[in-house]
Protein backbone atom coordinates (compact mmCIF):
# COMPACT_ATOMS: atom_id res chain seq x y z
CA UNK A 1 0.00 0.00 0.00
CA UNK A 2 1.37 3.78 -0.67
CA UNK A 3 1.67 5.88 2.38
CA UNK A 4 -0.27 8.12 0.22
CA UNK A 5 -3.50 6.15 1.38
CA UNK A 6 -2.78 5.95 4.96
CA UNK A 7 -5.09 7.25 7.17
CA UNK A 8 -3.07 6.41 10.31
CA UNK A 9 -6.42 4.62 11.85
CA UNK A 10 -5.11 0.89 11.92
CA UNK A 11 -8.59 -0.37 11.70
CA UNK A 12 -9.13 1.69 8.67
CA UNK A 13 -5.67 1.13 7.01
CA UNK A 14 -6.25 -2.30 7.30
CA UNK A 15 -9.48 -1.99 5.25
CA UNK A 16 -7.46 -0.13 2.70
CA UNK A 17 -4.93 -3.02 2.48
CA UNK A 18 -7.96 -5.85 2.18
CA UNK A 19 -9.30 -3.73 -0.65
CA UNK A 20 -6.01 -3.21 -2.65
CA UNK A 21 -5.61 -7.01 -2.62
CA UNK A 22 -8.92 -7.54 -3.49
CA UNK A 23 -8.31 -5.15 -6.56
CA UNK A 24 -5.15 -6.73 -7.66
CA UNK A 25 -6.27 -10.03 -7.41
CA UNK A 26 -9.64 -8.64 -10.14
CA UNK A 27 -6.91 -7.14 -11.76
CA UNK A 28 -4.72 -10.12 -12.23
CA UNK A 29 -8.05 -11.91 -13.19
CA UNK A 30 -9.35 -9.35 -15.94
CA UNK A 31 -5.65 -9.79 -17.79
CA UNK A 32 -5.76 -13.19 -17.57
CA UNK A 33 -9.54 -13.44 -19.11
CA UNK A 34 -8.76 -11.08 -21.33
CA UNK A 35 -5.36 -13.11 -22.78
CA UNK A 36 -7.77 -16.38 -22.68
CA UNK A 37 -10.36 -14.66 -24.91
CA UNK A 38 -7.63 -13.85 -27.53
CA UNK A 39 -6.72 -17.47 -27.35
CA UNK A 40 -10.34 -18.26 -27.22
CA UNK A 41 -11.32 -16.46 -30.09
CA UNK A 42 -8.55 -17.31 -32.49
CA UNK A 43 -9.10 -21.07 -32.15
CA UNK A 44 -13.02 -20.73 -32.65
CA UNK A 45 -12.22 -18.77 -36.08
CA UNK A 46 -10.15 -22.23 -36.60
CA UNK A 47 -12.97 -24.05 -35.58
CA UNK A 48 -15.48 -22.43 -37.50
CA UNK A 49 -12.62 -22.50 -40.42
CA UNK A 50 -12.28 -26.28 -40.30
CA UNK A 51 -15.99 -26.55 -40.81
CA UNK A 52 -16.81 -24.42 -43.45
CA UNK A 53 -13.82 -25.75 -45.51
CA UNK A 54 -15.50 -29.00 -44.96
CA UNK A 55 -18.93 -27.87 -45.43
CA UNK A 56 -17.65 -26.75 -48.81
CA UNK A 57 -15.58 -30.14 -49.88
CA UNK A 58 -19.32 -31.65 -48.73
CA UNK A 59 -21.21 -29.49 -51.02
CA UNK A 60 -18.29 -29.63 -54.30
CA UNK A 61 -18.78 -33.40 -53.80
CA UNK A 62 -22.81 -32.92 -54.17
CA UNK A 63 -22.61 -31.44 -57.07
CA UNK A 64 -20.15 -33.80 -58.85
CA UNK A 65 -22.85 -36.74 -58.00
CA UNK A 66 -25.80 -34.51 -59.53
CA UNK A 67 -23.20 -34.14 -62.58
CA UNK A 68 -22.26 -37.56 -62.69
CA UNK A 69 -25.93 -38.58 -62.75
CA UNK A 70 -26.34 -36.49 -65.79
CA UNK A 71 -23.48 -37.28 -67.48
CA UNK A 72 -21.64 -40.52 -66.34
CA UNK A 73 -22.54 -44.19 -66.49
CA UNK A 74 -23.18 -46.56 -62.97
CA UNK A 75 -19.26 -47.09 -62.19
CA UNK A 76 -18.77 -42.71 -62.36
CA UNK A 77 -22.40 -42.62 -60.52
CA UNK A 78 -21.09 -44.50 -57.91
CA UNK A 79 -17.76 -43.35 -57.15
CA UNK A 80 -19.06 -39.63 -56.86
CA UNK A 81 -21.57 -40.76 -54.34
CA UNK A 82 -18.59 -42.76 -52.53
CA UNK A 83 -16.85 -39.32 -52.56
CA UNK A 84 -19.85 -37.36 -51.39
CA UNK A 85 -21.10 -40.10 -48.81
CA UNK A 86 -17.20 -39.56 -47.50
CA UNK A 87 -17.29 -35.71 -47.87
CA UNK A 88 -20.60 -35.94 -45.82
CA UNK A 89 -19.01 -38.09 -43.37
CA UNK A 90 -16.33 -36.25 -42.55
CA UNK A 91 -18.15 -32.62 -42.34
CA UNK A 92 -20.39 -34.35 -39.86
CA UNK A 93 -17.37 -35.40 -37.63
CA UNK A 94 -15.42 -31.77 -38.05
CA UNK A 95 -18.86 -30.20 -37.14
CA UNK A 96 -19.91 -32.72 -34.30
CA UNK A 97 -15.92 -32.19 -32.53
CA UNK A 98 -16.42 -28.63 -33.77
CA UNK A 99 -19.25 -28.19 -31.45
CA UNK A 100 -18.00 -29.94 -28.68
CA UNK A 101 -15.25 -27.82 -28.69
CA UNK A 102 -16.60 -24.46 -28.96
CA UNK A 103 -19.10 -25.63 -25.96
CA UNK A 104 -16.29 -26.33 -23.96
CA UNK A 105 -14.09 -23.19 -24.73
CA UNK A 106 -17.75 -21.08 -23.95
CA UNK A 107 -18.45 -22.81 -20.54
CA UNK A 108 -14.66 -22.33 -19.72
CA UNK A 109 -15.31 -18.38 -20.71
CA UNK A 110 -18.56 -18.02 -18.71
CA UNK A 111 -16.87 -19.88 -15.69
CA UNK A 112 -14.30 -17.36 -16.05
CA UNK A 113 -16.62 -14.43 -16.16
CA UNK A 114 -18.27 -15.82 -12.94
CA UNK A 115 -15.06 -16.29 -10.87
CA UNK A 116 -14.57 -12.23 -12.49
CA UNK A 117 -17.46 -11.10 -11.15
CA UNK A 118 -17.44 -12.55 -7.82
CA UNK A 119 -13.62 -11.23 -7.57
CA UNK A 120 -15.27 -8.12 -8.60
CA UNK A 121 -18.14 -8.08 -5.79
CA UNK A 122 -15.46 -8.91 -3.04
CA UNK A 123 -12.98 -5.23 -4.54
CA UNK A 124 -16.39 -3.59 -4.26
CA UNK A 125 -17.44 -4.70 -0.93
CA UNK A 126 -13.84 -4.14 0.40
CA UNK A 127 -14.22 -0.34 -1.63
CA UNK A 128 -17.50 -0.10 0.54
CA UNK A 129 -16.18 -0.98 3.72
CA UNK A 130 -13.63 1.03 3.76
CA UNK A 131 -16.26 4.04 2.67
CA UNK A 132 -18.46 2.91 5.74
CA UNK A 133 -15.36 3.07 7.97
CA UNK A 134 -14.44 6.64 6.95
CA UNK A 135 -18.14 8.06 6.69
CA UNK A 136 -18.89 10.41 9.63
CA UNK A 137 -21.50 8.55 11.84
CA UNK A 138 -25.04 9.83 10.72
CA UNK A 139 -27.51 11.21 12.97
CA UNK A 140 -30.97 9.42 13.00
CA UNK A 141 -33.58 11.53 14.47
CA UNK A 142 -37.62 11.47 14.55
CA UNK A 143 -39.13 12.85 11.07
CA UNK A 144 -40.16 16.97 11.99
CA UNK A 145 -37.30 17.30 15.04
CA UNK A 146 -34.40 18.24 13.51
CA UNK A 147 -33.20 21.35 11.07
Amino acid sequence: MTSSRRTGIPEVDALIDTREAEQRTLDELIVVNGAEGAVATARSADLLAEQAAARRRWAAAKGLLTKAQKDGGAAKIAAARERRDRACAEFERISDAAIAEMQQINGARLDSLGETMTQMRRSWDAGSAVIDALAPPTRHEPPGTGR
